[in-house]
């Protein structure tokens, strides 16, 4: 069997295996958790076409919950047509983020594939696939697997286009970027790290032309059209104007603290003003704790949102390696992974809010893809296996956190042996 054909198939199994791990008990806590209160209760008013959910002052829908207006619509509006079908039930609510969480990993073999081949795209969706965090926020009501998804796609289409500098190649790109801009607002780095880089792709083979607009227009366009249940509900162009004034100002909010809040860099519990650790995201030193369930007889249910560990760890190494080789080979498809990996970390540094582990969730694919290739350089050596090792490391610690990941009940006295640093409770 050909490495290409053996490949395809892995990556469905992997597929089949990673979604149905995500449906397992993700119907618990049987109730809104973490920021399910935002997203799950908007995405329902959006089921319910109520106007409270685009409005900033809106009273809350219940006690402990508020409309989620911060952030673009089209994420809910997924959300709300699954509520439409199964109903307002976890079920419901959870089920389209389980399904794009899981596309993650096609996506990112994909990626891995197009820009360094088959064993590179193997070891990197393996990866991506028992890397806890992204395992996490795919059975969870948010926006964030959305964004991720909507960005490996648009880098994918970039990489098509790096080969073949073809128009459909960079449309494709502009409307992933639409997407991924109508998912949340980060999708602004992609923009900007696409259209440079496709600029630069330009300039290099003396090819520049007006196609590169695409990626600012279109992606306009669809966040725009993306509010397209509030333009039908009769709101204007003035209102749209002041909910974003509003958006703005949530966002540069120095006055917020929570207990888990970070910067890429720092702890910051009590907010940017007050006292800061070191604890950068790279590392996974601080996560989030997601979810407490009192299953009774001193048994609990815990979800922490952190990251493997060991992937972290050891994918920086790899990112470190790669930036050195890029520096002296000028490797184009290695600098578009780096610029996809450090774009969406380095400049929430200057982030004017606290921020959370899972901001980082859409570099992750990337570090997939640079362990990826660095395991694939180091398997096509006499030390393959050393390879097919760290790999099956890393899926020890993820089925080793498991517990802690997904919720399953265990003993309250047991959890400090998932609590492998302090920084983590």
């Amino acid at each position: 069997m050909s490495a290409k054909k053996f490949s395809f198939i892995f990556i469905l199994a992997l597929t089949i295996f990673s979604f149905v791990l995500r449906l397992y008990r993700f119907e618990e806590p049987n109730r809104y958790y973490f920021d399910e209160v935002y997203h799950a209760v908007t995405a329902k008013a959006y089921a319910d076409n109520n106007p409270a959910a685009y409005d900033p002052f809106a009273p809350a829908p219940k006690e402990g919950t508020a409309y989620d207006w911060l952030h673009p619509p089209l994420a809910k509006l997924i959300q709300a047509g699954s509520i439409k079908i199964f109903g307002d039930n976890p079920l419901g609510w959870r089920l389209p983020g389980a399904i794009f969480g899981t596309a993650i990993i096609p996506a990112t073999f994909v990626l891995a594939f197009l820009l360094f081949g088959p064993v590179a795209a193997v070891f990197a969706s393996t990866v991506i696939a028992f890397e806890n965090l992204t395992f996490v926020m795919s059975r969870i009501t948010m926006n964030d697997v959305f964004l991720t998804f909507f960005v490996i796609g648009a880098y994918i289409f970039t990489a098509l286009y790096a080969k073949s500098f073809k128009f459909i190649h960079l449309a494709g790109a502009s409307i992933f970027l639409g997407l991924s801009l109508s998912s949340k607002w980060p999708g602004l780095y992609a923009i900007g790290s696409i259209f440079l880089y496709v600029l630069f792709l330009q300039f290099k083979n003396k090819t520049l032309n007006f196609w590169p607009v695409l990626l600012i227009v279109i992606p306009i366009i669809f966040y725009v059209s993306s509010y397209g249940q509030f333009w039908a509900q009769g709101h204007t162009i003035t209102e749209f104007r002041d909910l974003h004034k509003q958006i703005w100002w949530y966002q540069n909010r120095h006055d917020l603290e929570h207990s888990y809040g970070t910067t890429p860099l720092y702890c910051v519990p009590q907010g940017l003003n007050g006292p800061k650790t070191w604890c950068p995201w790279i590392f996974d030193i601080r996560g989030v704790y997601f979810s407490y369930e009192d299953y009774g007889s001193d048994m609990a249910g815990y979800i922490y949102a952190l990251g493997n560990p060991l992937i972290f760890w050891v994918g920086i190494m790899s990112v470190s390696f790669l930036l050195g080789k890029v520096i002296e080979d000028k490797d184009r498809k290695i600098a578009l992974v780096l610029l996809g990996y450090f774009i969406f970390w380095v400049p929430w540094i200057f982030s004017p809010r606290i921020l959370f582990l899972y901001h980082y969730l859409p570099s992750l694919p990337f570090l997939a893809v640079s362990l990826g290739l660095v395991l694939s350089i180091i398997y096509k050596t006499r030390f393959k296996y050393i390879s097919i090792v760290i790999v099956l490391v890393f899926i020890v610690v993820f089925f080793y956190l498991y517990p802690i990941s997904s919720g399953l009940p265990l003993k309250i006295s047991d959890i400090d042996k998932f609590m492998w640093l302090k920084t983590w409770r």
